[in-house]
């Protein structure tokens, strides 16, 4: 029997300190119509099941509420032995469902007087401390005497550690500490010969690469468990995701039963969605925000430079969310801000702070509600577990914060969130907005947009937020580097043989796999008759969950610096380190900045060195991208053009740096070099290569274009207008891909080209040095070179159009993704450039303008873009482009010998 309790038996709420519309009426200085969007979003009622109705009598007495419908139905598919997926809202009860299960089963255990264990994975330390407390609490109220304990890297080795694995009955660990514990497994006996429940909290978080790592420690802790005789059942549980059965079961290797059916109440809700006022850009890349800060709050704003050369953009999200942070918590708004980095949340509490100070005239009293923390992963365990007390307590009145808040770690119940920047995915930003307002209390959340494709579209198309359809999760253990590293671990912790074709990998693939690792001289034997690990020990120590290589930096301090400066940072990643940590770089960690000094790339034990500094700058790194030796696995035609899929090399020079300051975040010295050797990853990627038809028409179309700052062998040619459709057209697909597939932009990259065919592997070198994956040209001039040698001995005229690829050695599946749905991907990007109203040739950062490109965004051209898509979605008769055919067959203009972006 389900109950549903009526909008009059809730609690209103509205007792929140600053509502939407005040937030907008009070914010100093603010704002043109238009730039900020308020959203009414009603409360939902609770709907229950009586707990006797699920639950024996010794668990259903003790229980001071009734169960939520969802919890309800997933303790019946439990108790049908069914895995199950829970998939609802924040805060709605994920946690009670696996507790319960958990109680159930150690009484059923005892009845027989045996045991009953369950493995409790959560994606984050702090949030296993914070779970242990509540799954005790929770315990000893239903009068149960279940010993939950945290078992992982922070706990004391030693005696500690064989206590909780011969006597807890729960234990809490996360994936990377069960990567490594696995290998002595005969330690864990007791534990894993009673296990009957594993949980995989927030099991959305695990996508793409870690998503991978995660989906293979499953299948080898199962293998493990199998040969104590134990066959458990899976709990998930994940925020509203689009796909929670699918990818539950690609994690797990098994079939999940999904309840997504949401029975918990919500509170009301203002949505605020917040675009930055303008400001100008001139010519010389210098930023002025037309809301610039001042102390005389009434003095007149400056205009917008209206001069040709001022390109209008708006205030980062950088600097106006730490503001709307510092305005909330002043108006006694307890707020947590969310911010993508480690250094955003640094730098924001810096310039919440000094927003108070540069509006005295507005806030008279600086110090109200200024209690600001910043919260990562990076800070230590008791730094983290104090702001955690702290803003339970309501000691801190704000804390800008990364995703690491985003989970269900308990801070209480906060007023309001802002969000800098749209995090990327619906199922991010919901589980963002959730942490204010729990229960039924009113609630406020502000999404402050920034430049990029994402944020402007979703401020503009508010209703997108609004949609049912929620982006997948994404897990593809097709990677075979990622496999390798596992089957390894896997042959160590129990030798591999026959019950391990179809159950671990299939035949072809486990034995191409042992005959490598053979080769290596780190497996020995076969599978009819068993196979060994004989390298290096412990091979779990290899894997890192976060990158296909396992290739890690340690961060040290330099030579003759305190000691008491030591910032306790965890290894990084080669990737990370080319791009973050390069010599001379500046970067911001627990309040301190650092300079990294020194990298050392060669030694068995590569090596970052920091010193502290204190500057008035942070530093950028620039990104250029080449790719060869791609070779085309399917194909498809869209129309006249052709679509490709296949595998290839790109080659990614972190080459050179700016110094870009604090305030403001004007660029105060730009394209110093790194002298960082090149990132080369083998991928998947996809490419489109357009008719020769439309091509030459476009060329003809836009040869008029003209980029007065360009130079180069570009410039001065009939094909910059049409390179620029290309360039523009590649930006688009690939910023707008996360609103339509289940991809992260963060894990793609793209190339535009007016030669693909300079990026393919040619016949005559496919068995060369540089094919077979050495001798990369060590810097964007060298990679340059060898695609002009390539174009100039091609013996016909080659392609045009773009690549997209996966940024990750091995590929995430990715880019087979967007293959597969190429023609809707391409169709969001058509209405992305259509539907701005920058009116600029060129475009501007809301639609094909990225700041991680390596051309500087030049050329775009965004007519050019439309009309290449039109003619691939056939929008548009192919017959529209005859006027603009020459009358010669080539039309007389010599192709650049190079162009890529």
């Amino acid at each position: 029997m389900r109950i549903d309790e009526t909008e009059d038996e809730r609690t209103d709420g509205d007792d929140i300190p600053i509502t939407g519309d005040e937030l907008v009426e009070t914010y100093p200085r603010y704002r043109e119509e238009g730039d900020g969007y308020v959203l009414e979003l009603p409360g939902r009622a609770a709907a229950t099941v009586p707990n006797e109705d699920v639950l024996r009598p010794e668990l259903s007495g003790p229980l001071e509420n009734a169960l939520y419908a969802h919890q309800a139905d997933a303790l019946a598919a439990l108790e049908r032995n069914e895995n199950v997926c829970v998939a609802t809202s924040t805060s709605s009860g994920k946690t009670r469902v696996y507790a319960l299960q958990i109680a159930r089963n150690y009484l059923e255990a005892r009845a027989r007087d045996a045991d009953a264990t369950a493995y409790v994975c959560y994606p984050t330390k702090a949030l296993s401390r914070d779970q242990e407390r509540e799954l005790n609490d929770f315990f000893d109220r239903l009068g149960l005497d279940i010993s939950v304990r945290v078992y992982d890297g922070d706990t004391e080795p030693g005696e500690t550690r064989r206590q909780i694995r011969e006597e807890a009955d729960v234990i809490i660990s996360n994936f990377a500490g069960v990567n490594t514990y696995l290998h002595d497994h005969d330690r864990w006996a007791r534990f894993f010969a009673a296990c009957d429940l594993i949980v995989i909290d927030e099991s959305h978080t695990y996508t793409g690469v870690h998503g991978m790592h995660v989906a293979w420690i499953v299948r080898r802790l199962k293998r493990v468990l199998d040969y104590y005789d134990s066959d458990p059942q899976f709990v998930l549980t994940s925020a509203t995701i689009g796909n929670p059965g699918e990818h539950s079961s690609a994690l797990i290797d098994e079939p999940v039963s999904v309840v997504d059916e949401d029975g918990s109440p919500t509170g009301p809700r203002d949505l605020v969605l917040w675009n930055p006022p303008p400001q100008a850009r001139d010519g010389g890349g210098n930023a002025a925000d037309v809301s610039a800060e001042a102390d005389d709050i009434e003095a007149d704003e400056p205009e917008a430079d209206e001069s040709e050369d001022a390109i209008l953009e708006r205030v980062p999200a950088t600097v106006e969310a730490p503001k709307l942070l510092s305005h909330l918590t002043y108006h006694d708004a307890q707020t947590l801000l969310f911010t993508p980095s480690r250094k955003l949340a640094e730098l924001s509490v810096k310039r919440a702070s000094k927003h108070r100070h540069d509006r005295r005239r507005y806030y008279t009293n600086p110090d109200r509600g200024s209690a600001i923390e910043p919260y990562h992963a990076g800070h230590s365990r008791r730094n983290r577990h104090g702001t955690e007390h702290q803003l339970k307590t309501g000691v801190l009145d704000g804390v800008a914060s990364t995703n690491a808040l985003e989970l269900g770690i308990n801070v209480g119940e906060m007023d309001a969130t802002v969000q800098l920047g749209y995090p990327g995915q619906r199922q991010s930003f919901w589980q963002q907005i959730g942490r204010a307002g729990r229960g039924t209390k009113r609630a406020l959340s502000v999404l402050v947009a920034d430049h990029r494709t994402l944020d402007q579209y979703v401020v503009q198309n508010p209703d997108y937020l609004l949609e049912n359809d929620v982006e997948d999760a994404v897990v593809d253990v097709d990677n075979e580097a990622v496999f390798a590293r596992h089957l390894r671990c896997a042959a160590d912790e129990l030798a591999l043989g026959e019950r391990d074709v179809g159950a671990f990998a299939e035949r072809e693939r486990l034995e191409r796999a042992v005959e490598m690792w053979r080769r290596a001289g780190q497996l020995t034997g076969y599978l009819e008759t068993g196979v060994s690990y004989v390298g290096p020990p412990r091979p779990q120590g290899s894997i890192s969950l976060y990158a296909t290589s396992g290739e890690e930096y340690e961060v040290e301090l330099a030579d003759g610096v305190d000691g008491g400066h030591d910032p306790e940072m965890e290894p990084l990643a080669e990737e990370r380190v080319l791009r973050d940590f390069h010599e001379g770089a500046v970067r911001l960690h627990q309040g301190q900045q650092y300079e990294v000094c020194e990298v050392d790339h060669g030694s068995p034990r590569p090596t970052v060195r920091l010193r502290p500094t204190d500057v008035d700058y942070y530093t950028r790194t620039r990104t250029d991208v080449t790719i060869l030796d791609a070779v085309s696995e399917e194909s498809r035609d869209v129309g006249e053009f052709t679509l490709h899929f296949g595998q290839g090399r790109v080659l990614v020079y972190h080459g050179t740096y700016d110094k870009v300051a604090v305030h403001g975040g004007e660029k105060k010295e730009q394209g110093i070099p790194t002298e960082n050797p090149p990132l080369s990853i083998e991928t998947q990627l996809c490419w489109l290569e357009v008719p020769d038809r439309v091509e030459t028409a476009l060329v003809e179309k836009y040869r008029n274009f003209s980029v007065p700052e360009m130079d180069g062998d570009l410039a001065e040619t009939a094909h910059l207008g049409y390179a620029g459709g290309l360039h523009a057209a590649e930006h688009a697909t690939i910023g707008v891909a996360p609103l339509e597939l289940m991809v992260d932009k963060r894990d793609l990259g793209g190339l535009a080209t007016l030669s693909i065919d300079s990026h393919l592997e040619q016949e005559a070198t496919a068995d060369a040095d540089v094919a077979a994956g050495g001798g990369a040209p060590q810097n964007v001039a060298a990679a340059e070179a060898t695609v002009r040698e390539i174009a100039s001995d091609l013996e016909r005229d080659p392609s045009s159009g773009w690549f997209i690829y996966d940024g990750i050695d091995g590929g995430l599946g990715f880019a087979r993704a967007i293959y597969e749905n190429f023609e809707a991907v391409a169709a969001r990007a058509r209405d992305l450039i259509t539907d701005c109203d920058c009116g600029r040739v060129d475009g501007c950062p809301a639609c094909v303008m990225d700041d991680q490109c390596g051309n500087d965004n030049q050329p775009l051209h965004r007519d050019a873009a439309v009309d290449v898509l039109d003619q691939l979605l056939g929008n548009e008769d192919p017959g529209a482009l005859e006027a603009h055919l020459p009358e010669n067959e080539h039309g007389g203009d010599r192709r650049p010998p190079l162009f890529y972006s």
